[in-house]
Order: structure tokens, then C-alpha cells, then sequence
């Protein structure tokens, strides 16, 4: 076994009420390539119930967490996390198959404490957020790069590397060292903090690029399926939280926030998903929770207990990725869901291409033939079919494994 390979990691999943989606997530962590891995669900009595038929949940540790606190139920499933690094992922998200291998070589490869992959959005292709930066007034800042092997962003004074929750990787003494996520951020900045307070300990954290995962965001209490805001209250009580605890809070921050939001909230309404009767109310939540917010105390940080259990290695399916390609109205082939697959179906057309991951448990990318996948691409292209499927093959191998066995 190598040095990378030797690292036992923990994925940890956290979820509340997004059943369907915490089931989908399963499926793509059972496609895991990395033979040294655990899995720990912490999630509400809707979630567990909606795993406990699932195939692959008797090799699963399960916590239940029904409060809806996405720090606390984070901290529950580290407590019970065994590995030398825990990795964590979003109930609505599913990581390429290597995922975990990337992040293991870049912590195995440099003295990091923790690293972060990059998120591919909704359409599965253009990226949510690639190596990013933090500073102390919450404000996020897109670094330089054009790199897929890891590397430590050179940032400007005050900044630290971004870890995002829905895919970063961080050595379980260094969590459990620096009291784990601050559980006064019931929602939003909780990652953040995080980042900030690594930063501060002096410890250095790397971005690895090619440690992929594609980011649904789903519907919730929160946001819409359209993702316009139903609800601000935590996301103004949670910035000013952390502007008390690593930066300032003034006047202009508030306004800055607002306007910004109020900014998202009419795109929403030119894009007819937003009545001109939401906007005040919604706005109006921003501000009583930026209120409560000012007066938060902080908490002591959690002290972890052992885990209840030992390493629960998972027992991953063996190497190897197949590779099917289909016209849109040709035969649909039979799909298994005991190994890993990619399939291409492409219609004779210029459309758009999107990646999903769907049941039973395939990757899943359609468009036109003659259409672009990268957003910089023509908008029309003359290609064969084959080879089409060669090029869109080759975009994903690597974070696939694909013609690796």
C-alpha cells in the first residue's frame, strides 16, 4: 500500500430534511475509488430512514442529528470519524470517483493540514467555486489558477484559502485541535470559519484541484428549487457572528451584505422567479438576523468524545470505469449499478451538454453532437460522433479513473 493509499479517511455527510437527495449522495460515495475509507451519515429521522434499505448502508455509520444545525451535526459525525483525515461532502452532492485519491495525495505530498477540491455546479461542467480565498469581512476572493496538480495559493495579507463543506478534506487532529465547527453557525460561514481559524493556528492549506465534486444545491428551507431566498435570517445573523469574531462589524458591511442580496433578489424577479411582494420581506429577515447576530455570545468549542466504534473500512467496488455512448434515439443500454459508468447521449443537434449523476448510479452527460460542454467553447462545431465521445471522454478521465485498468 502506498503512502497516499495508507491514509484512512472519513467522509462525512451531513443532512436535514433532504432525504432523496442524502440517498443519491450514498450511491456516489459507494462509487468511491480509494481502498481505505469510511463513511459517516449524521442526519435527521427523514434521512436515515430514507438510507435504511439502501444497499450499501450496513457498511455506513449513521448518527442521528435532528437539529437543524449544520455545524452541530457536522461535529457529531466527526465525533464518531476514525480516519486520519476527515473529508466532507453535502448531502445534495456527489464527488467524482477519485475524489478522495486527490485530496489524499495532496495531504500525503506536503505538510498541509488541510486541502480543498474545486465544485462544479448545477449544469455539472462550469465550475461553483474553484481555488477562492477568505478574509477577515467575509468577502471571497478568486485566486489564479491553472493548475491540476495541488498548490498553495500566493494570497495577500489577511486572506486564507477557502474550504468549502461541500468538498474539503482536513487532518482529524487538527479538527479535533482547534474545537471543531463553531456551532453558533447554525448556517452559512461555518466553513469559513474554519478557514479563518486554521489560518490563524498557523497551519497551511492547500487547493487540489482535480479532487472534484458536482454541487446540485438543492431545494430546502432556505431557497427555492429556482435557489431564490425564502429565508436570510441565518445568513445575516451567521456574517454578523463572524465579523464580531475575526473582522468588524460597521455599517457599511450591513449595507454592503443588503445590497448584494437585494441585487439577487431582483435578478430572480426579471427571471420571473421572484414576485416584486417578496423582495421587502425577505430583505426585512436579513436585518433582524444581521440584529441577532451583534448580540451572539460565543460558546466554548466542542470537546470530543472517542468514537463509539473503530474504523469501519467500506468495501469499495473494484477499479475501473466503463464508458457508454449513445445516440438520443438509439438503443438505450441496460445500466448496472455494481460498477462505474459513464454515458454519453448525444442528440444530432447543438445543445448544450450537462453532467448529472443519476439512479442507478451513473454519470450521466447529455447535449449535441455539434454542441459545447465548456462554456468558452463555439456554439456550433462540426465532429463525428466518435469523436465527440473521445473528446468529452477525455475531460473526465482523470477524475474518473477512466483507462486507468
Amino acid at each position: 500500500m502506498s503512502a497516499v493509499d495508507a491514509l484512512s479517511i472519513s467522509v462525512i455527510v451531513a443532512s436535514h430534511e433532504r432525504p432523496k437527495w442524502l440517498r443519491r449522495c450514498l450511491t456516489g460515495l459507494a462509487q468511491l475509488d480509494y481502498p481505505n475509507f469510511e463513511i459517516v451519515i449524521a442526519a435527521d429521522d427523514l434521512g436515515l430512514a430514507a438510507i435504511a434499505d439502501h444497499p450499501a448502508v450496513a457498511h455506513v455509520k449513521t448518527v442521528p442529528a435532528s437539529e437543524a444545525n449544520i455545524s452541530r451535526t457536522r461535529n457529531l459525525g466527526v465525533e464518531q470519524a476514525s480516519g486520519d483525515i476527515i473529508a466532507f461532502v453535502d448531502d445534495d452532492a456527489v464527488p467524482e470517483p477519485l475524489w478522495l485519491r486527490f485530496h489524499a495525495e495532496a495531504l500525503a505530498m506536503t505538510n498541509a493540514a488541510a486541502s480543498v477540491g474545486n465544485v462544479r455546479g448545477r449544469n455539472g461542467i462550469s465550475f461553483q467555486s474553484s481555488a477562492e480565498s477568505v478574509d477577515a469581512e467575509a468577502e471571497t476572493h478568486r485566486e489564479q489558477s491553472q493548475l491540476k496538480s495541488p498548490f498553495v495559493p500566493n494570497l495577500a495579507t489577511g486572506r486564507a484559502v477557502k474550504l468549502v463543506g461541500t468538498n474539503f478534506a482536513i487532518r482529524r487532529d487538527v479538527l479535533l485541535g482547534i474545537g471543531g465547527f463553531d456551532e453558533a453557525f447554525r448556517y452559512y460561514l461555518d466553513d469559513t470559519d474554519i478557514s479563518m481559524r486554521l489560518s490563524k493556528a498557523g497551519y497551511k492549506a492547500i487547493v487540489a484541484p482535480s479532487a472534484e465534486v458536482h454541487h446540485a444545491t438543492a431545494p430546502s428551507s432556505r431557497r427555492t428549487p429556482a435557489r431564490r431566498p425564502r429565508d436570510l435570517t441565518e445568513m445575516g445573523r451567521s456574517t454578523a457572528y463572524f465579523l464580531r469574531k475575526h473582522g468588524t462589524i460597521t455599517d457599511s458591511s450591513f449595507q454592503r451584505m443588503f445590497d448584494r442580496e437585494r441585487q439577487r433578489l431582483l435578478r430572480h424577479l426579471v427571471n420571473g422567479t421572484c414576485e416584486p411582494s417578496d423582495i421587502s420581506p425577505i430583505l426585512e429577515t436579513l436585518r433582524l438576523g444581521w440584529c441577532e447576530g451583534k448580540q451572539r455570545v460565543s460558546q466554548p468549542l466542542r470537546k470530543f468524545r472517542e468514537p463509539n466504534s473503530g474504523f469501519l473500512r467500506f468495501p469499495a467496488i473494484p477499479p475501473g470505469h466503463e464508458v457508454i455512448a449513445e445516440r438520443l434515439m438509439g438503443k438505450r443500454a441496460i445500466l448496472k449499478a455494481d460498477k462505474r459508468i459513464s454515458l454519453f447521449r448525444f442528440s444530432r443537434t447543438s445543445l448544450r451538454h450537462h453532467v448529472k449523476f443519476v439512479e442507478p448510479g451513473v454519470w450521466l452527460q447529455t447535449g449535441g453532437q455539434f454542441g459545447p460542454s465548456v462554456r468558452e467553447a463555439p456554439v456550433f462545431r462540426w465532429c463525428r460522433f466518435a469523436e465527440r465521445v473521445e473528446e468529452e471522454t477525455r475531460r473526465v478521465a482523470m477524475q474518473r479513473g477512466i483507462g486507468e485498468n
